[in-house]
């Protein structure tokens, strides 16, 4: 323990070893122990922040390795699962976010408010759903396809796959701002990328089985499976838009009257 008067170390007992001050055991346990968690708070932080920054380092070297050489995810691993999903949540954070503003600048600002939890924070959380619906169909048409792939190989895949889709979305939505022509178009291929584009190329990355199940069979169902879990979304989507919509007029109707 340590002494409170000389701050050295002593031995337990009534009075210190080395300057003979009265020792009050109980709040000498306790200075020490308040000492010991100040001089761990600043290693738990320091390690907090070196771990982020080298999540951080790791993901944009990922990044740009996938951006320039996105056919390089064919041999990608589970190892890097992580800026894997980091990119997944970009892209919905990217596409939510373009969605919210385009709404709230457009229709928002002439007929009624739209509310971030219906226009930006359930579209995020269905997105994702999405995602993962998507990333599960294609796991189960790798397995009746017999190609050998875990799902978190499918999962380091998918989000390999998105960076490029995610880099021509935001090219489309800069040139569309900008008023380029014919640039619009990449929206809704990037849009589309996850449910039909990447699906596709992990499915084709291995030879076929002979006993495994025609993939051009597996892929139409796995899009006809997509398409209307995409349809339920955006049905739901434009319900909650549109009933914000029919109730703002309803409310500035009986307002006027």
């Amino acid at each position: 323990m340590l002494c409170p008067n000389c701050e050295q170390e002593t031995k337990e007992s009534k009075f210190c070893t080395n300057c003979g001050a009265y020792l009050n055991l109980e709040e000498a346990a306790v200075a020490e122990e308040d000492e010991s968690k100040s001089d761990a708070t600043p290693s738990n932080n320091g390690d907090f922040s070196s771990t982020v920054n080298t999540v951080g380092k790791h993901f944009a070297r990922f990044f740009m390795h996938y951006l320039k050489s996105p056919h390089k995810a064919r041999f990608a691993t589970q190892q890097d699962i992580i800026p894997a999903i980091i990119s997944i949540v970009l892209f919905a954070l990217a596409v939510t976010i373009s969605f919210y503003v385009v709404v709230t600048s457009q229709v928002g600002s002439y007929f009624v408010e739209i509310g971030f939890l219906d226009g930006f924070i359930i579209p995020f959380i269905q997105y994702l759903l999405l995602f993962a619906l998507i990333i599960l169909l294609t796991f189960i048409c790798t397995k009746l396809t017999a190609q050998h792939m875990t799902l978190q190989e499918t999962v380091t895949k998918f989000g390999i796959y998105v960076i490029p889709f995610l880099f021509t979305f935001l090219a489309g939505i800069l040139f569309t701002w900008i008023k380029v022509p014919f640039f619009s178009v990449l929206i809704p291929i990037s849009i589309l990328g996850p449910v039909i584009f990447i699906p596709s190329f992990i499915l084709l990355e291995q030879k076929e089985k002979e006993h495994g199940y025609d993939r051009v069979y597996i892929l139409i169902i796995f899009y006809f499976i997509s398409f209307v879990v995409m349809s339920i979304l955006l049905q739901d989507m434009l319900g909650r838009l549109l009933g914000g919509f029919f109730g703002g007029l309803m409310g500035d109707f009986f307002q006027d009257y």
